[in-house]
């Protein structure tokens, strides 16, 4: 052991624990069987869900469709809800009783109907990601502030640090269960200070060369200071078994599936994270004119968006969870191709229902809908941030007082 009390054998365990630099919560996992440890709730959590492919307006914007029975929309499989907003029957009445009375259609025009550039414009503001810019004015003292989960967030969308913030990708709790430990014994798990003291070494040990690459090794840098500020911060009581059950699965720790990144998120939030980002592929539906295609796939993936809203709404008093929707582009008629515009859909406390995304039967949005800031405005609204970070809110009409 040197001076410092920080010994080779510790530091090797430390490192082994910590798994990658990005390591997420605080959170004890499979092997306790009961109760685990974790931060409290945070009050607000935002988590953008992207379809990557599209988002068919059929879900958010379904009376734009009734007239002409376009994606297979009938007067039976709809749910008008007032002030313009209707919306796909069988994906409202899945989500649960949080939806009801929270729940908005977005609208904003992005102008590209290229998945590439889309999924780019979807997240870019002023140069810099807006999920980045909006998890960095939330604040807090959660050591994660953004986190991607099941994989790096789309290709498309800046990763550049906004003061100091970037995405944390989270491919397996179990690397932030080992990093944590706590509860009963492990012999494969270290103790919650020789981690730390493994961590800060190995943090100490590559200052030089981080400072060096500062720019290409931000994440990396950053994955340091959250796996340090993480296992320096007090741990409360959280059942990962409850959670398992929950979201069905069975114990397993990767995050590999739409139900996993759920539960994962749902451990972000208790994490103190602000922000997360869930990417779901084969949405780019070519040929789905009756809407058959997605609405089988949003079925499979509604009941555990409603588990994530049920319980995240009742974890703590005022808890504000946010669910928003994207995807590159709404789908064009009348093969299900590609829109030149994005209608969202937003559950939140603070949402008044109503739309500003109501397309028309060609499925494009009016002239007047606002740019992509607009929605990371409306966003921060809803998410109370004082610092109104993207200027002013556009969609005051769908934002409650």
């Amino acid at each position: 052991m040197d001076r410092s009390g920080f010994s080779r054998r510790g530091f090797l365990k430390g490192v082994a624990a910590v798994g990658g630099a990005a390591i997420g919560t605080r959170i004890a996992g499979r092997h306790l069987i009961g109760e685990a440890q974790a931060a409290s709730p945070a009050n607000t959590f935002v988590l953008i869900i992207h379809l990557v492919g599209g988002y068919n307006a059929l879900f958010p914007s379904a009376g734009s469709f009734m007239g002409a029975g376009t994606f297979g929309v009938a007067a039976g499989n709809v749910r008008d809800l007032g002030s313009g907003l209707i919306v796909d029957r069988g994906f409202y009445d899945g989500l649960g009783t949080y939806a009801v009375g929270n729940m908005a259609s977005v609208g904003f025009r992005h102008g590209s109907s290229s998945h590439g550039a889309a999924r780019g414009l979807v997240w870019n503001y002023n140069n810099m990601n807006g999920g980045l810019v909006l998890a960095d004015a939330m604040g807090g003292t959660g050591s994660i502030k953004a986190a991607s989960l099941g994989g790096d967030i789309l290709g498309e969308a800046s990763r550049t640090a906004v003061n100091g913030t970037t995405f944390q990708t989270i491919r397996d709790m179990q690397a932030t269960i080992n990093a944590i430990g706590g509860g009963a014994p492990n012999p494969r798990i270290p103790d919650r200070g020789i981690t730390l003291g493994g961590v800060q070494g190995a943090d100490d040990m590559s200052k030089e060369h981080l400072a060096k690459h500062g720019k290409s090794l931000v994440s990396m840098r950053n994955g340091f200071d959250a796996a340090v500020a993480t296992l320096k911060q007090p741990v409360r009581q959280f059942s990962f078994a409850d959670l398992s059950t929950a979201y069905q699965l069975n114990n397993a720790t990767a995050v590999n599936s739409f139900k996993a990144k759920m539960a994962a998120a749902e451990l972000m939030a208790f994490a103190g994270t602000n922000v997360a980002y869930i990417g779901d592929g084969g949405w780019d539906t070519h040929g789905d004119r009756t809407g058959t295609t997605v609405r089988n796939k949003m079925s499979a993936m509604v009941p555990f968006m409603k588990t994530f809203l049920d319980r995240m709404s009742t974890a703590a008093p005022g808890a504000n969870p946010i669910i928003a929707i994207v995807g590159d582009f709404s789908r064009s008629l009348p093969g299900s191709d590609h829109a030149p515009g994005l209608t969202a859909t937003v559950i939140g406390r603070n949402v008044q229902p109503g739309s500003t995304g109501t397309v028309d039967k060609n499925v494009r949005l009016p002239a007047s809908a606002p740019a992509t800031a607009g929605f990371w405005a409306y966003l921060a609204a809803i998410a109370k941030c004082g610092s109104a970070p993207f200027g002013a809110n556009p969609h005051t009409a769908i934002t409650k007082p």
